[in-house]
């Protein structure tokens, strides 16, 4: 009598070997793009290398907001057509103390107009003391600018991922990069669609 077929769907047979002496390979597939949390303690990556000025544009579609990279050769056009929507920003490489790679875009200090301008400052100086300090930025409406609270314990210095800039900002902006006046987002913002 032959041999009955092995059952494929045979879970006692797949629980007794789960994938043993199969190496894995954790891939991280995105990067937040975002500001760090109120009660996070974060740090940001000493090398200037890690940190860029750029322009982008926040894209509010109902509760989302997503923030948009604008390639060179699209913000002369942007600055005509758009102007109000481009925002400057330095770009930070963060790390929250549970490990998470995040990117920041800190806004610039707009010369020509001084609404948030201490606001803007002041978080620049504390993206500065959260390159050597794990620190939490603390919003102070009284004093109208931002506060950083140290971390009171050692937490260790941040595990930074074997990845270049470059390769953080591609993964980052994967599928929001703006590089003609016919992007969605652009279309949206002049009532094209």
């Amino acid at each position: 009598m032959p041999d009955a077929p092995n059952d494929p769907f045979d879970l006692d047979a797949l629980r007794e070997n789960p994938l043993a002496g199969i190496e894995l390979e954790t891939v991280t597939t995105t990067y937040p793009i975002r500001r760090p949390g109120r009660a996070e303690f974060f740090r940001c990556h000493p090398g200037s290398d890690y940190t860029v000025d750029a322009h982008v544009i926040v894209h509010e579609n109902g509760m989302d907001r997503d923030t948009y990279w604008l390639t060179p050769e699209i913000r002369p056009e942007l600055n005509m057509e758009l102007a109000e929507e481009l925002r400057q920003v330095r770009l930070f490489t963060c790390m929250s103390k549970r490990g998470v790679v995040f990117l920041w875009p800190a806004h610039l200090p707009n010369v020509s107009n001084n609404s948030g301008r201490t606001w803007h400052q002041s978080a620049l100086q504390v993206a500065e003391q959260a390159k050597t300090l794990w620190v939490k930025m603390v919003g102070n409406k009284a004093l109208g600018a931002y506060e950083y609270v140290k971390a009171r314990g050692d937490l260790g210095e941040p595990q930074w991922p074997d990845k270049t800039f470059r390769e953080l900002l591609k993964v980052a902006f994967a599928d929001r990069v703006i590089d003609s006046m016919d992007h969605p987002v652009i279309r949206d913002l002049l009532g094209a669609i």
